[in-house]
């Protein structure tokens, strides 16, 4: 009698034990996750966008995004209005400190120079002190690059590289893909990316803490991910699939 009841409460608590995992399993299953992202037409967050929803529907997991202008965006994140942020650099979580970084580098970004003038060929960001800086308000990379010099911050690219097409600013500081893009986009003629990029940046995706928990599933998709090249195909893909306005 002893055995059996002994049996049946080993039963009954691995049923529990076995409901209560697959409780979390759906709980997860079931959840949305917003993440807020920089914009208008921040090409590499599209990219992390599209990287990430594949990365947490393998965990189960759907994601949906709401764009923000750049401080705004992670404003949002780091308060927990929202889960987190799509990408950004890695030393972010030092300012807006209930950020969590996902250790896995998702995309990356050349900090370039555009100009209307061809002697312009700065190396570094101390050369470019002498100059009018145009820059996207909350690109956080050219933000801390040129702290203390001459420069004019606008909402989007697009109203960076106008100032720079009408010589209100003397450079423009851009992603090499956002900047080149812009150009293109908007039709404009006599500028010039400079060769040499300031700075290549990794981007990784950041969760708010409340999401901690969640940190090593999805790092291991995104492991995953990328020994299968299936982060660089969608970087390509989506990079193909640009928009034109």
């Amino acid at each position: 009698m002893a055995k059996f009841v002994f049996r049946c409460l080993v039963l009954i608590l691995s049923l529990m034990l076995t409901t209560m995992a697959n409780n979390n399993q759906k709980a997860y299953a079931q959840e949305s996750l917003v993440f807020s992202k920089p914009g208008p037409l921040d090409y590499h967050a599209q990219i992390s966008e599209n990287i990430l929803k594949e990365a947490y529907a393998r965990i189960g997991i759907k994601v949906t995004t709401m764009e923000f202008p750049g401080e705004r965006a992670l404003r949002e994140s780091n308060s927990g209005r929202v889960d987190g942020e799509v990408n950004r650099i890695r030393g972010i979580a030092k300012k807006y400190q209930s950020l969590r970084i996902v250790p896995v580098a998702i995309n990356a970004l050349k900090g370039s120079v555009f100009t209307k003038n061809s002697k312009i060929k700065p190396t570094s960001w101390k050369d470019l002190r002498a100059f009018r800086i145009g820059l996207r308000q909350g690109a956080k990379y050219a933000e801390y690059g040129t702290t203390g010099m001459n420069v004019i911050a606008a909402a989007t690219n697009k109203m960076v590289f106008r100032m720079l097409d009408r010589n209100r600013i003397d450079v423009a500081i851009s992603t090499a893909l956002e900047g080149s893009n812009t150009i293109r986009i908007l039709g404009l003629k006599g500028i010039s990316m400079v060769e040499q990029p300031l700075v290549t940046l990794e981007l990784f995706h950041f969760l708010h803490e409340k999401h901690e928990a969640l940190i090593a599933r999805i790092t291991k998709a995104l492991e995953a991910m990328a020994r299968e090249g299936r982060i660089q195909n969608i970087r390509n893909k989506t990079f193909e699939e640009r928009p034109n306005n």
